[in-house]
């Protein structure tokens, strides 16, 4: 994270495993949360820019019921994040995901 006042950085945790292998992830933000999908896998993590700084626990998170690569992402009314477009197994797809935040379900 960069600090405008004093012109430095500091090392934030890491991000998990599972959006390593390949694509790009698309992130929204929600308040203090940072959205982060797909990326050729179907999970979602949050990373909290808050005071605690820190990865909310994967497990409390609905996987996307499919994967998804190179998509857009937008947060809709504080509660729906929809995920458009991108690519699933290497085809271009313009379907939406779309993830109830406070119900924690796919539609």
């Amino acid at each position: 994270r960069y600090c405008i006042d004093n012109n430095t950085w500091q090392q934030l945790p890491d991000m998990s495993k599972g959006h390593r292998y390949g694509g790009h992830c698309a992130v929204p933000t929600r308040g203090n949360e940072i959205y982060i999908v797909g990326g050729g896998t179907r999970s979602v993590d949050v990373f909290d820019t808050g005071p605690s700084l820190t990865w909310k626990n994967a497990t409390n998170l609905r996987n996307m019921p499919e994967e998804r690569r190179y998509a857009a992402a937008v947060v809709v009314k504080e509660k729906y994040l929809v995920v458009i477009g991108g690519a699933e197994d290497w085809r271009a797809t313009a379907s939406c995901l779309i993830y109830d935040i406070w119900c924690n379900r796919w539609s």
